[in-house]
């Protein structure tokens, strides 16, 4: 199969070690210059439309700034190119409908790339979920910026940018997917965000939200990217027990009046990439994919929704 990549910064150049280290594919890099050094995987580049077209790509890695997937995954789907689009699908709704119908009208497949969906974790969680009903959430994730990508200025990358598709509503919404896929679409019924600190260049940094599932379940979500404080969890309570998971450190600990025992769950996060990308191609043509052009604009939707609402 032949794979084209249209980025190859750190989340594409980790798809693409995965590949070449696991898989079989023929890889490609699209670079818009040739001015650039060459990429350190040594993938062949090319840079023109019309070598694409002489390629015939089996399927794009869409890894660019989330300000240009929806463009360049329109071009791919319109020259019959299956997408793997990391997340977020985009920075807006413009252009999203316009794409939906161009994967559906050439019958190719589209994933949106939450690999967290593949965290144990939140795999446990799933399973959980399926015999226990939960009455409230409380999700906390915080990290900072500045230590994401060794040896990059985070002020200059898209992360840091408001109209490139930065800021933490949409660098961090892992945690809004999750959030969907254990529980479904929410409504929001409150939502603040902002730019507190220095770690952005215009982007918000922090966001305080909650948010409420079928009426039966509130969340209280709370994100940022300003903390020297790595954390990724979540604090479910059920009517007998509490579960806390901690996505951080990939274990759960499940408290009852009678015990509190701690599950350890192993985790490696190139395992956590690797059983996405497996995932991906082996549903590939298949429906009902997973974040594909079913569930992709409903989440993104939520997203805007939040945006909109911490206005």
């Amino acid at each position: 199969m032949k794979v084209i990549f249209f980025g190859l910064g750190s989340i594409g150049e980790r798809h693409a070690r995965l590949l070449m280290d696991n898989f079989e594919h023929e890889l490609y890099a699209f670079r818009s210059g040739k001015s650039s050094g060459k990429n350190s995987l040594g993938i062949e580049e090319v840079h023109t439309l019309e070598e694409i077209e002489k390629i015939s790509p089996d399927v794009a890695f869409i890894t660019n700034p989330t300000n240009l997937h929806i463009s360049t995954a329109v071009q791919c789907a319109s020259q019959g190119i299956s997408l793997f689009v990391e997340k977020p699908l985009s920075h807006n709704e413009e252009g999203v409908q316009k794409l939906m119908d161009a994967v559906k009208s050439n019958d190719l497949s589209l994933y949106i790339a939450y690999c967290m969906r593949f965290h144990p974790v939140i795999k446990w969680l799933k399973e959980h979920l399926k015999n226990n009903k939960a009455i409230h959430a409380t999700v906390r994730v915080s990290s900072y910026l500045p230590n994401w990508r060794e040896g990059v200025d985070h002020l200059t990358h898209y992360s840091a940018i408001k109209d490139s598709g930065g800021g933490v509503l949409l660098e961090l919404s892992h945690e809004i997917d999750y959030l969907y896929y254990l529980f479904g679409i929410p409504t929001i019924i409150e939502a603040v965000s902002s730019k507190a600190s220095r770690v952005t260049t215009d982007a918000e940094d922090f966001a305080d939200i909650l948010l409420s599932f079928g009426g039966n379940l509130n969340c209280n979500l709370h994100m940022n990217f300003l903390s020297r404080l790595n954390r990724r969890e979540m604090i479910l309570d059920f009517e007998d027990h509490t579960v806390v998971a901690d996505l951080a450190e990939s274990k759960v600990r499940i408290l009852s009046d009678e015990d509190d025992k701690v599950i350890e769950l192993p985790f490696e996060r190139d395992d956590m990439y690797l059983e996405q990308l497996n995932y991906f191609f082996d549903n590939m043509g298949k429906p009902g994919m997973m974040n594909g052009p079913d569930e992709a604009p409903k989440v993104l939707n939520t997203l805007m929704e939040i945006k909109e609402a911490a206005k």
